[in-house]
C-alpha cells in the first residue's frame, strides 16, 4: 500500500499512465471567449526630466504593458512612432484629441512621464473622453521596488477602467524539483518557491534539504498575516504535512496522524483541512477541523472511502460545504464532489462532476465559486478544462502539445496559473478565461510544479 500512495505524492498523474485505457477519441468542447479586450496604447516612458535612464524606463514599460496585456481586459497596441509623437505634446488636452484616437481604433490612451524620482499617468477613455490621473508615483531606481509599484499602478488601472480586480501584486508559490548534485544522496531534491505573478523575482522558499511538494497557503487572517502555508515533507521517510510561513526557513508537523499524508487543501473560510492519506489502509479523503488560529482542532476525520479505490486532489467550495476530490472508484479516475460535514455512520454519497473525458484529475474551485478547473487526458493529452456550475457545461480551455497538469486560480477567478510535464523543465504558465493562449513564466533548470496562487 505505501508503494502504491508514493506513487501518488510526485504527482497523482503519475499513477495514471499504470492504466490500461482503450483508444477511444475524446469529446472537445473550446471554451469560447466571453469578453471583447479592449484596445488599448501605453506610450513610452517620456524621459527627458527623469532622473534614470531610458533604458530603466523601458523596462518598466515592459513591466506595465505585460500586466495591463495579461489582465484579460486589454490588449496592448504594439509602439506606434506616429503615435508616439502626438502623445509627446506637453498640452494633455492636444495629446488626447478624441476624433484622433477614435480613428486609431484604441479604446483606452495612456500617456506616461517621469520627472525626477516620481512617474505620472494620465489615462484616457475614448469612448467617454474622461481623463483618470495617477500621480506622484515614487520611483527608486532599484528594479525589484519599482517593479512592485507599477503592479500597483496595473491593479489600480484594472479597476479603474475595467471595474475588475488586480492581481499584478499577488504571489505564487511553486515547488521546484532538482537533481541532486551529491551521488550518496538521492536523486531528486525539492523545495518551495515563491514569485510574483509574471514568474519575476523567484526566491526558494523552505531549505529542508530534502523533499518538499505541493504547497497550499492559508487563507489571510489579520491576526496571523497572508504568508502561511502547508506542504509535504519526507524528511521522517514518511511524507506528512508541514507548517510554515514565508520567513522560515523550515516547517513544523501539522497534523500527529500516522500513516502517509498528502494533499493538503484549505477551506476558504479557514475551519477545515483536507488531505489524502492512507491511516485506514487506503489512500482515503480525510478532514480536520481547524481553530481561530488556523491551526488543528481534534482528531482528522475519514470523509470518504471506497473499496479497492484511490482518493486524491481534494478542493473545497468558496463557503466550505462541498469537496471536489478524484477517485477513480468507477474504474477510471473522475472528479466527484461530496458534502463537506463529518460522515455519520453512512457513507456519504459522492456524486459524479466530470464525464466527458476518461481521466479527469487534479480540480480546483474558483473563488467566486462558479466554476472548476482540472487537467482532462483529451486526444491523449492532459488539458486544462473548466466545469461551469451554472449550465452544467464541461469545457476545454487549453489545447495543443504538451501535458498540462494542477490548475490553480487567482483570486479574482479569471487567471489561471498550471505547470507543463516536459520531463527536462517543466514549467509555469498563465492563462485567462478571456485569452486563449497560455504565456510561460518561468524559466531556468529544474521542473516546476503544483503552483498555488497567495495574495
Amino acid at each position: 500500500m505505501n508503494k502504491r500512495l508514493v506513487s501518488i505524492l510526485f504527482s497523482f498523474p503519475l499513477l495514471l499512465q499504470s492504466f490500461s485505457f482503450a483508444d477511444l477519441a475524446e469529446i472537445r468542447v473550446e471554451l469560447p471567449t466571453k469578453t471583447e479586450r479592449s484596445s488599448l496604447y501605453i506610450s513610452q516612458f517620456d524621459a527627458k526630466q527623469a532622473a534614470f535612464s531610458s533604458q530603466y524606463l523601458a523596462r518598466l514599460y515592459s513591466v506595465l504593458s505585460f500586466d495591463l496585456d495579461h489582465s484579460g481586459y486589454a490588449k496592448v497596441s504594439s509602439p506606434n512612432s506616429k503615435w508616439e509623437k502626438e502623445l509627446s505634446v506637453g498640452n494633455l488636452q492636444e495629446a488626447f484629441r478624441l476624433e484622433k484616437w477614435g480613428k486609431a481604433g484604441q479604446c483606452y490612451v495612456l500617456k506616461v512621464a517621469v520627472k525626477k524620482e516620481k512617474l505620472d499617468l494620465y489615462a484616457l477613455s475614448v469612448a467617454t473622453g474622461s481623463v483618470m490621473q495617477f500621480e506622484g508615483i515614487p520611483l527608486s531606481g532599484d528594479h525589484k521596488i519599482d517593479r512592485h509599484q507599477i503592479h500597483k499602478l496595473s491593479d489600480a488601472l484594472v479597476k479603474s477602467l475595467f471595474g475588475g480586480k488586480g492581481i499584478a501584486t499577488t504571489r505564487i508559490l511553486y515547488t521546484l524539483q532538482q537533481e541532486n548534485r551529491d551521488p550518496s544522496e538521492k536523486k531528486w531534491k525539492s523545495e518551495i518557491w515563491e514569485c510574483d505573478w509574471d514568474g519575476y523575482a523567484p526566491r526558494q522558499v523552505t531549505f529542508e534539504q530534502g523533499y518538499s511538494i505541493t504547497p497550499a497557503f492559508l487563507p489571510p487572517d489579520p491576526a496571523h498575516g497572508d504568508d502561511r502555508f502547508l506542504y509535504v515533507n519526507y524528511k521522517n521517510g514518511q511524507p506528512k504535512i508541514y507548517y510554515s510561513t514565508l520567513g522560515q526557513r523550515t516547517g513544523t508537523p501539522f497534523l500527529s496522524l500516522r500513516g502517509n499524508q498528502i494533499l493538503p487543501a484549505i477551506c476558504p473560510k479557514k475551519d477545515q483541512m483536507a488531505f489524502i492519506c492512507d491511516a485506514a489502509g487506503r489512500p482515503d479523503l480525510f478532514v480536520q477541523r481547524l481553530g481561530p488560529s488556523g491551526h488543528p482542532v481534534g482528531k482528522p476525520k475519514q470523509l470518504f472511502s471506497y473499496p479497492r479505490a484511490t482518493q486524491a486532489s481534494p478542493s473545497f467550495s468558496p463557503d466550505g460545504s462541498r469537496i471536489a476530490f478524484v477517485s477513480d472508484k468507477g474504474g477510471t479516475p473522475r472528479i466527484y464532489v461530496i458534502p463537506s460535514n463529518e460522515p455519520s455512520h453512512r457513507r456519504p454519497i459522492a456524486t459524479l462532476l466530470t464525464k466527458q473525458c476518461r481521466e479527469n484529475i487534479c480540480p480546483v474551485w474558483s473563488p467566486d465559486g462558479t466554476k472548476l478547473a482540472y487537467s482532462a487526458k483529451t486526444n491523449g493529452v492532459r488539458q486544462i478544462w473548466i466545469y461551469d456550475f451554472a449550465t452544467k457545461e464541461e469545457k476545454q480551455l487549453t489545447s495543443g502539445p504538451g501535458h498540462k497538469e494542477n490548475p490553480c486560480w487567482a483570486p479574482d477567478s479569471l487567471h489561471l496559473v498550471f505547470n507543463s510535464t516536459d520531463p527536462d523543465a517543466s514549467e509555469l504558465y498563465l492563462i485567462n478565461l478571456h485569452q486563449a493562449e497560455a504565456v510561460k513564466i518561468t524559466k531556468g533548470t529544474g521542473r516546476k510544479h503544483y503552483p498555488t496562487w497567495g495574495i
